[in-house]
């Protein structure tokens, strides 16, 4: 019995002392998870452990059944995981842990992968600005935004620099101030893309050439296009793709070229980047968020800050000329947003930059048109068409997410619609096809008590008050679609609110159908003209479209013809928004069958939409269906070209692994006009050419034969 006992008792002792060891030394978690380089397939997951052990992140679409793991066996507390092989616009639970422990593994562990590029949903993007100071408003702030959001989740979490204050180290600012403050709420589930402002540099010009500081230690950032855009070779700054959103960014305080070009300097490697990234850039939306504003008097000044004044001066002029549609800053500790500005340059030597603003002349619409779409006076929305072309640009300075207040001389700016430093707030927008809705996104109350409060908003709408003329059969329906998401009022369709109506087009005759976003003070209007008649324009007797290697081979007939002038073929890549690729000329009227071909030499990467239209002799039009083809390139280079005016020709290039491509231009007599070797190595290179009236071959020929051929033509 003694012997038994003794037993008992050495057995309890050393059990006790096992778990008393197992305690000491458990791995707890310090950081995160918080999520990097999100895009449509995968996401980075970082955090940091008390103790070194090797990474596991294990992750399925249901939450509790984890179907996929994923290891690294280096030894680290610093642990950096690439989940991929995931689904476009889905939805991942995931844990964090070594292999033989979990440590964190709740419902809100979650990512959404990004999603398609041919999206039709409603995108969200939430933007921070000199977040990094633990007080109060940082918290309220965030707080209003998660209440705001409620189940509606982000595409994207920007922030716009000056992330921990005030010399942006590691564990005195970046951990209590940044880190601690969101981990438990926007970190763990949001995708996270960061730019840096000079408080990440320890706001010292001796640091603007470290690459190595907390900062870049803290963050995984894309280098080589791995989000979309053209790959900047530097985690300084970037460029990816949401949807049909192209986001860039920059930084405005770090300085590149050993340490002698800044952000503004036209010939230095960030500029000449940033000109390369926007000319190739397909997407409808351009978003270029840095810290530095070009227009401010909240807590810095842009008439005499002369980093500010040289961002005015050199830099802005190139984002509107690539028709950049949203430029957002931080810096200034209040927010600020402008008219829809064009052409306000004016330089330091010159009065004082308020002083010299003119609505008429430095904005699109020239006027103090406010944009808040909210019925009030002034308050249509900004609208143009898509395209590279100096629409004007909407300036916010956002940086109110933890600093707040101080004004300069001259407060508010004239440039301003609406100016506050008073509310914290951060800055919110949503993109849906063709419509942006912009809020400053601020709150009442504090800490339990937080309501969220939009003290400021626009919207703009893109390629909208159109006019279509169409015509149709007797008895044929037809159906129309307003060009916008919103409100509709259609008076000659008994007052439907509904975007797309259907008509019956019982009677022959020529009948308007307006559309408008309101029954009365309307912004937008489109306008649709139908003739109905009981002769068939034309009978169309099939239409196909197929792809043929590297190119799609678009053929239709007709068994009969009337007055038909011209056949149109539009593309589209996500089915809604179409795009000019070619006209074929009609038959006239005839009885006769007829075949007509029409071949895309360059489809798109991934789903192409071809729409087929016919245009009459009094300018009639009516659409045949749509058709669609799934292209994957198999060449190594890909090229594009963009007609500027005026003879000026840009030619952006792209190849899968570094090349030395071979540019010629001949003319139609086959006299070579120039000819040159271009290098490429990560991303894309632009070559701009200039070009006397006249047709000109294009052609492009890398080191392996593959050859690409344009047709330009300047008038």
């Amino acid at each position: 019995m003694k012997s038994f006992t003794l037993k008992l008792a050495l057995t309890f002792t050393v059990a006790i002392l096992a778990i008393n060891s197992s305690s000491l030394y458990a791995q707890t978690l310090t950081r995160g998870p918080y999520l990097q380089m999100g895009n449509q397939t995968g996401v980075t997951i970082r955090w940091r452990s008390s103790t070194a052990t090797d990474s596991r992140v294990t992750f399925g679409t249901v939450f509790g059944t984890y179907t996929t793991t994923v290891d690294s066996a280096t030894v680290t507390t610093e642990h950096i995981v690439r989940i991929s092989g995931l689904t476009p616009d889905t939805k991942y639970y995931y844990t964090i842990g070594s292999t033989t422990a979990t440590l964190q593994a709740t419902n809100t562990n979650y990512v959404t992968t990004v999603p398609p590029a041919n999206t039709t949903r409603k995108l969200r993007f939430l933007a921070l600005g000199d977040c990094g100071n633990a007080s109060t408003n940082q918290i309220d702030v965030k707080n209003a935004a998660i209440s705001y959001l409620g189940a509606n989740d982000l595409d994207a979490l920007l922030t716009i620099g000056d992330n921990a204050y005030s010399a942006g180290l590691d564990a005195t600012e970046f951990q209590p101030e940044f880190f601690d403050i969101y981990k438990n709420d926007l970190f763990k589930n949001k995708k996270l893309y960061m730019i840096p402002g000079n408080h990440d540099y320890g706001n010292s010009s001796a640091n603007t050439g470290v690459r190595n500081n907390d900062y870049y230690k803290n963050f995984t950032l894309p280098t080589a296009a791995e989000l979309g855009g053209t790959a900047s070779g530097t985690e300084a700054y970037y460029s990816y793709d949401i949807g049909d959103v192209h986001l860039v960014a920059l930084d405005s305080y770090g300085m590149e070229n050993s340490n002698t070009t800044k952000l503004y300097d036209t010939l230095g490697a960030q500029c000449v980047w940033l000109k390369n990234d926007l000319a190739v850039n397909t997407k409808r939306w351009v978003v270029v968020y840095f810290h530095h504003p070009p227009y401010t008097k909240t807590s810095h000044t842009s008439d005499t800050e002369l980093d500010l004044v040289a961002v005015r001066e050199k830099f802005v002029r190139i984002l509107e000329r690539y028709g950049v549609d949203l430029i957002l800053c931080g810096h200034s500790h209040g927010y600020e947003r402008s008219y829809l500005l064009k052409g306000f340059y004016n330089t330091y030597a010159s009065p004082l930059l308020d002083a010299n603003f003119n609505a008429a002349t430095h904005t699109a619409t020239g006027n103090t048109q406010n944009a808040k779409y909210d019925g009030t006076a002034s308050s249509c929305p900004y609208t143009y068409n898509s395209g590279q072309f100096n629409h004007g640009s909407v300036y916010v300075v956002s940086g109110s997410s933890g600093q707040l207040g101080g004004t300069t001389a001259g407060y508010p700016q004239n440039c301003m619609y609406y100016s506050n430093v008073t509310n914290g707030g951060s800055f919110y927008f949503e993109v849906d096809s063709n419509r942006l809705d912009a809020k400053f996104l601020s709150y009442s109350g504090t800490g339990g008590s937080v309501v969220p409060v939009i003290r400021d908003q626009f919207t703009i709408f893109k390629d909208v008050n159109k006019t279509t003329n169409s015509t149709v059969a007797t008895n044929a329906p037809l159906t129309l679609t307003a060009s916008w998401r919103g409100t509709y009022y259609w008076p000659n369709n008994g007052g439907a609110t509904t975007q797309s109506v259907t008509i019956s087009n019982a009677t022959n005759g020529t009948f308007s159908y307006p559309v408008s976003d309101a029954n009365a003070a309307s912004c937008i209007q489109d306008a649709f003209n139908v003739t109905v008649s009981g002769t068939l324009p034309i009978s169309l007797s099939s239409f196909t479209a197929i792809l043929n290697k590297d190119k799609v081979l678009l053929n239709w007939a007709t068994s009969q013809e009337q007055n038909n002038k011209y056949f149109t073929i539009e593309r589209s890549d996500d089915g809604s928004n179409f795009n000019f690729l070619g006209k074929v000329n009609g038959a006239g009227t005839s009885a006769e069958a007829h075949t007509y071909h029409l071949t895309d030499f360059a489809p798109l990467d991934g789903t192409n939409y071809y729409r087929l239209s016919q245009t009459d002799v009094d300018g009639n039009q009516k659409y045949y269906g749509i058709k669609t083809v799934n292209y994957k390139s198999s060449k190594d280079f890909i090229s594009h070209i963009l007609n500027n005016g005026n003879g000026q020709i840009s030619v952006a290039m792209s190849s899968v692994k570094p090349a030395q491509i071979n540019m010629r231009v001949v003319d139609m007599q086959g006299k070579e006009i120039s000819a040159e070797t271009i290098v490429v190595n990560n991303g894309a290179v632009v070559k701009y050419l200039n070009l006397k009236p006249g047709v000109y071959i294009l052609v492009l020929t890398n080191e392996t034969g593959e050859k690409i051929t344009h047709k330009i033509i300047v008038k």
